[in-house]
Formats: C-alpha cells, structure tokens, sequence
C-alpha cells in the first residue's frame, strides 16, 4: 500500500486544489456578469467535454502505463489555471478564455478517474481493495470540503491570481509523487500479453468496454441501477441547495454543505480502517434505501437541521457505496479493460447530473408546486409555505428510488453477482517497493 498511499496523497491535494479553482472561477464569473445564464455556461463547459471525452480515454489508459496518464492528466490540467492566471495579471481575461480553458481542463481531468481507479487494482493487494476504495472517497469528499473552504477564505485574501498560485502548487505536488513513485516502481508495459497483441485500431476499441458490460447480466444490470440510482439521487440533491436557500440563507446552506462532506470524510475514513462487507450487493442497496428514507425525511420535515443530517447520512452511504462499487468492477473486470469499462460507469455517473439539472425545475414547477398547494394532494404533509413545493418533489423521489432498488433485487444476475460472475484473473504485481 505505500506506492497507493502515496499516489493517493497527490491525487488528493490536486483535488483540493482543483475545488478551489472551481470555486473562485465561479465567484469571478459571477461577479463579472451577475448572469446566472453565464454560470450554468461555466458548469457546461466544465463537464461536457470531458463526458465526451471519456470513451477515447479509456482506450488510451488501456494503452498505456497508468501512472503516466496521471501525469499527462495533472501535467495538462495545470496549463488552465496557469494560462487564467497570466491573463488575469495583464488585464486580458475575458469570459470566454474561462469557457475555452474550463472545458480544456474538463478534457485533461476525464483521464484521471478511469487511470487512478484501474491503477488500484494493479497495485493494491486483492484483498486491501476495498480499504483503498474507502480511501479514494476521503479524497473525493475532502476536496469538496475543504476546496469551498480554503477557496472562500483565500479568494477574499490574495484574489483569483493567489488561490490558482496554490493550485499550480498542487498539481506539482501530484505530478511529483507520481514520478517518485515510477523511481520507487518501474512502469509497467501495457504491451505485453495477448490482450496488446489483438490491439487493432483506437476506434475499434472504443466500444469493448461497453461489449464487455453488455454480455455480462450482472454487471449491466448493476450499471442500470445506478443509471436510475444517480438520476433519482442527482434531481434530490440539485434540489437540496434552493430548498435550504428558500427557508434559510447562503450561510446555513454553507453548514448544510460543510456537514454533508464532512459525513462523507468520516464514513469513508472507517472503510479505509476496517474491512468491508462480505456482500458488497446486499450494502450498495441497503445504503439506496436508506438514501430513500432520509429523502422523504428531507420532504416530510424540511428544516435546516433535517437537511443537515440527512445530507450527511447521504453522502456518508455514498462513501459506502463508491468503496464497495469500485471493488466489485475491480474484482470482475481484467485489467487490459479496465480503462475503457470505469470510462462506461464514469459517462453513466456524469450524464445523471445535466439531466438532474434539466428536469429538477421543471418537476419542481409543474408536479411539486400543485401537489403542495393548498387543496393539494401532498399540502396536509409538506403544509405549504416556503420550500413545500420542492419538499413534494422529495416525497415522490423516496419511492422512485426504492422502485429502482426493487428492481434491481427482482433480478437474480444482480443479486448473485459476486458469487456467480467469477473475478477476473489478477493484474500482475510489481514487487513490493
């Protein structure tokens, strides 16, 4: 575990650091238009392209050494703030130098999750994946964490040109425990082996990684609950941020959002201590329940303190449910397909967000605004007033979500996935460092 520990640790800080950037290029944004048309551009531009990015991607992890993508993903990703911060000196940055960088970046950082997590399962013991995959989530959550929190206080004191400093700062830090760890671990070829020996043209590898999910029940049925899992969750927690907003202020959705990510550090710090669940299946659709329940909590007493806690417990089963997912793929997925495989699971993730963000208002608008009102059905449970609207909308999406988890449980590839899909043979090793 020391050469994960270590790659881990630069890929956590580029994390943070990239948080922060996202954050004060927002505040720039916003404070340079006042459009909220303009924000939603900036969040476009943000992931789009690294969404169609992705399938190329994973072909080319499956290329090549991983750790090398990882610097060709940190190394690329540090021209943008680089480049913002030159032009921002001079008096030259424009809105649409923002928009052109954020959607290069988007591109760069699409070739660091299929790298990373494909990297884990070649040098991380079998048996250690899920205290890895636990792991990976503290970084996840801490970087949202605490990449609001430097961002806000460092864009107040040194502005947008001295928080991208520190996030130059830590792509350096990223890139310089990968080449440490290529000294202390020779790159691995990925062109060995019968499966570089079929290697034909890029595009006509493009879709194995989605053959590969496709001819294996279990696993497309596991990607289809989380297809329906994400959708029903992304529109819940989109609608997290205007319900606080509409019964409190920005500060109490700050606590809301500090306490959220701070329920994810701490679950995902357990699992990295401890051993996980013998029946990772049995806990992924538990936690989806659970999610559901704290959904309908969120709708039935919707209250600053409610949100708040339910928040953490959900994004705390996210820690769950990531570190247990991620073995699983790991486990039944060979490693020479494994880059093109996370791009699939990564593109079906990503895609439930613009649509979450597409249908939310509308739902809001057009199903949770008459279910509320008075004469309503959903009005003696949510009792009308600020936030009701969007508080139906969460009592509907509990039971969505628990028809997706009943589903998926009617399925018997599903259910027995572990025992009855057999582990993919075992990546070879690097002698430990």
């Amino acid at each position: 575990m020391r050469i994960f520990n270590l790659i881990w640790a630069g890929q956590a800080a580029s994390l943070i650091g990239s948080a922060m950037t996202a954050f004060g290029v927002g505040i720039w944004v916003f404070q340079q238009t006042g459009s909220a048309t303009a924000f939603a551009t900036l969040i476009l531009a943000a992931s789009l392209p690294g969404l169609l990015t992705l399938p190329v991607a994973g072909a080319l992890v499956d290329r090549w050494e991983r750790r090398q993508v990882l610097i060709l993903s940190d190394g690329g990703s540090v021209v943008v703030p680089v480049t913002i911060v030159v032009l921002h000196q001079v008096d030259a940055l424009a809105l649409w130098h923002v928009y052109v960088l954020a959607a290069v970046l988007s591109v760069f950082r699409a070739f660091q999750w299929p790298a990373f997590s494909a990297l884990v399962a070649q040098i991380v013991p079998k048996e250690q994946l899920g205290q890895a995959n636990g792991r990976l989530a503290v970084a996840e959550a801490a970087g949202q964490l605490l990449g609001a929190l430097f961002g806000g206080m460092l864009y107040g004191l040194a502005g947008l040109t001295g928080l991208l400093t520190v996030d130059i700062v830590t792509f350096a830090v990223a890139v310089a425990t990968v080449l440490i760890s290529l000294r202390m671990l020779p790159a691995v070829s990925r062109q060995d082996g019968p499966a570089a020996a079929e290697r034909g043209r890029l595009l006509r590898e493009l879709p194995e990684g989605w053959r590969f999910i496709r001819q294996r029940p279990g696993l497309f049925g596991l990607l289809l609950f989380f297809a329906g899992n994400n959708l029903v969750m992304e529109m819940a927690i989109v609608l997290v941020s205007p319900l606080v907003l509409s019964i409190a202020g920005p500060a109490e959705l700050g606590v809301v959002n500090a306490v959220g990510w701070t329920g994810m550090v701490l679950v995902g710090g357990l699992i990295s201590l401890t051993r996980e669940p013998r029946d990772r299946i049995r806990a992924i659709t538990l936690v989806a329940c659970v999610h559901a329940v704290l959904v309908l909590a969120m709708g039935m007493q919707h209250t600053v303190w409610t949100v708040g806690a339910a928040m953490a417990g959900i994004l705390g089963g996210y820690a769950v449910t990531n570190a247990a997912t991620a073995t699983i793929w790991q486990l039944k997925t060979p490693s020479e397909l494994q880059g093109r495989v996370f791009a699939v699971r990564r593109m079906m993730a990503w895609s439930a967000e613009p649509v979450a963000y597409g249908l939310a208002g509308p739902v809001v608008a057009l199903v949770g605004a008459p279910l509320s009102a008075e004469g309503g059905a959903l009005h003696g449970v949510t009792g009308g007033g600020a936030g009701a609207d969007i508080a139906a909308v969460f009592l509907l999406l509990g039971p969505a979500l628990l028809a997706v988890v009943a589903a998926t449980l009617l399925r018997p590839s599903v259910r027995h996935l572990e025992r009855v899909l057999p582990d993919a043979p075992s990546p070879v090793k690097v002698p430990a460092a």
